[in-house]
């Protein structure tokens, strides 16, 4: 239901974009992280959080399947992004289209959490880090496109009263730090523009080197 972002200090610095997007709604919540090292991966990002939220929206069953239902679907809208584009593909793929992605599904109290990649999951308030892996070179979505993978990964099923999902720019946040900006779910109801607020006094201080995205749900 809530959503904020802030753009990392090392992005700032060389002018260049937030390369986050975000999606949310009564019960869905997704984070994509656009590869850093590539000049318009906010495009992808962006457009991948809002096809992944919508998708997520308008499905009716919520089983331990869907998380690779929901990223193949994501796959075969990156494939119909690139298709026009056959002689450019692999080089737009590589600059535009390489991201991450988190995402939460929240329904009468029962709650799932996958991705691609790596980031961070709050469930209630219990903070699960995802790793980057070797080298910090996490995987991307669209790397299925060429037959490599990468398989979805299921973080979190069962009950649960709030999730969010949050790109990789929190991974050195204290978890009581992050529990006081998600707090007091009321406020947040209130005014829909609390949790940013909240989060662009937070950056005075922490100062993200890299892009910080948060989408939370609750039941």
């Amino acid at each position: 239901m809530f959503a904020a972002t802030h753009i990392g200090r090392d992005h700032a610095r060389v002018g260049r974009n937030n390369q986050d997007g975000v999606f949310v709604s009564a019960r869905v919540a997704v984070v994509t992280d656009g590869c850093g090292s590539q000049p318009h991966s906010e495009v992808g990002a962006r457009l991948g959080a809002q096809f992944l939220g919508r998708w997520l929206s308008s499905q009716r069953a919520f089983d331990v399947g869907l998380p690779e239902r929901a990223i193949e679907a994501l796959t075969s809208f990156l494939r119909q992004m690139i298709s026009p584009f056959e002689a450019d593909a692999e080089r737009l793929l590589e600059e535009a289209y390489l991201f991450t992605c988190l995402a939460a599904v929240l329904v009468d109290g029962r709650g799932m959490v996958f991705g691609v990649g790596d980031g961070a999951v709050l469930v209630d308030d219990e903070l699960i880090r995802l790793d980057a892996g070797p080298e910090n070179a996490p995987p991307y979505c669209a790397y299925r496109l060429s037959g490599r993978g990468p398989v979805p990964q299921l973080h979190f099923v069962g009950e649960a009263k709030r999730l969010a999902v949050m790109t990789d720019g929190f991974e050195r946040l204290e978890t009581s730090k992050l529990l006081t900006l998600v707090s007091d779910g009321e406020a947040l109801r209130r005014n829909a523009l609390t949790l940013q607020r909240r989060l662009n006094v937070l950056a005075e201080s922490e100062r993200f080197g890299d892009d910080a995205t948060l989408a939370l749900v609750e039941g």
